[in-house]
């Protein structure tokens, strides 16, 4: 479909918004939850022909000077600092000589932590138990069949969203709970499948725009801890990546895309230029700097294309308005009725 330029009229439309597009995880083949090398080579030989690839700090020096930006204007962003980003990304970058930034943790390049969304990913793929029976308060059960990887990481998704919602002290003692409970020991430091690139590699990449930025000190839901924490978090995580890159570090991303005022007020005191989340959608000169927008790069083409060129951007807001327009017609026929002698 995207061949034969049925998106081109949400090219055209979108022409002139900024699209900030979101990796994570990448794949010498495919496999579940990364985007593998022939995936991500399809994705760039795409927006070598539609869109054109700019550095993320030049786009929001663009939109703050409201200089005009070249049509279908694109940032690619990759999120956490897995080591593949250097092994598989970063080659495939080079070759079509596109900018990218890599929002890091610090402690995870510092190898001091796992990702702490990666450890019930361990502990599922590791125990020898096929069935979980975890609770999470007096109506909140998670149960489940361990029958292969693919219901084994369905239950990890299940999981991690309860555990995002906990205190940050909360949420680590539950982890230990679950991995007693499923008799999986966890390794101090991340396996090779969970590992982050070292500062070696960070340094090369920096050097050849593919740019690291910050993304925390270790990870956590910010709104989730202290205010303590939060500027711990926002400003070390800073501090390290200068120390360690020798230049001045801008751009924040929130994990998990959690946020309220007092995080963004956290940010912009830690002296960042913008920070992206996780809301899907483009951006324009009107976009909060601190609230940057975001789309997942998804794996097939054809619904990379589609979320690309705000086909389903507009999909979604159709349907939004509709359903919309549905909710106000069901409640004034119900305010009719009521209003009826």
């Amino acid at each position: 479909m995207y061949n034969f330029g049925a998106f081109a009229p949400f090219q055209w439309a979108n022409r002139n918004k900024v699209l900030i597009l979101t990796y994570h995880r990448f794949g010498r083949e495919k496999a579940h939850g990364k985007i593998s090398a022939a995936e991500f080579e399809t994705h760039l030989e795409y927006l070598k022909r539609h869109n054109r690839v700019l550095p993320l700090a030049e786009t929001i020096e663009c939109l703050n000077q409201g200089k005009t930006l070249p049509p279908n204007a694109t940032v690619l962003t990759i999120d956490d600092g897995y080591s593949d980003a250097f092994d598989i990304a970063f080659p495939l970058l080079k070759k079509f000589g596109f900018p990218a930034t890599v929002y890091a943790v610090t402690d995870f390049l510092d190898e001091k932590i796992w990702l702490w969304t990666d450890l019930m990913r361990y502990v599922l793929l590791n125990t020898k138990e096929d069935e979980v029976n975890i609770e999470f308060g007096e109506l909140d059960t998670i149960k489940a069949h361990l029958t292969d990887d693919a219901t084994r990481m369905e239950t990890v998704k299940r999981i991690n969203e309860r555990l995002k919602k906990l205190p940050d002290l909360d949420k680590d003692a539950k982890i230990i709970e679950i991995a007693d409970a499923l008799s999986v020991v966890i390794p101090e430091l991340p396996t090779m499948e969970f590992a982050p690139v070292n500062w070696a590699q960070a340094l090369e990449m920096d050097a050849e725009n593919v740019r690291v930025e910050s993304h925390t000190v270790t990870h956590p839901i910010l709104t989730n801890i202290g205010q303590n924490a939060l500027d711990f978090e926002m400003q070390t995580s800073k501090k390290r990546l200068e120390e360690m890159l020798g230049r001045r570090i801008d751009h924040f991303c929130y994990p998990n895309g959690s946020l309220d005022k007092n995080v963004c007020e956290a940010a912009k005191n830690a002296g960042y230029s913008s920070a992206v989340t996780t809301t899907y959608g483009f951006n324009d000169a009107a976009t909060d700097r601190f609230l940057m927008n975001r789309i997942d790069a998804q794996s097939a083409i054809e619904s990379f294309a589609q979320s690309a060129s705000g086909f389903e951007s507009a999909r979604q807001r159709i349907f939004n308005a509709k359903t919309r327009r549905s909710k106000d017609a069901k409640i004034f026929y119900s305010e009719e009725q009521t209003i009826k002698p």
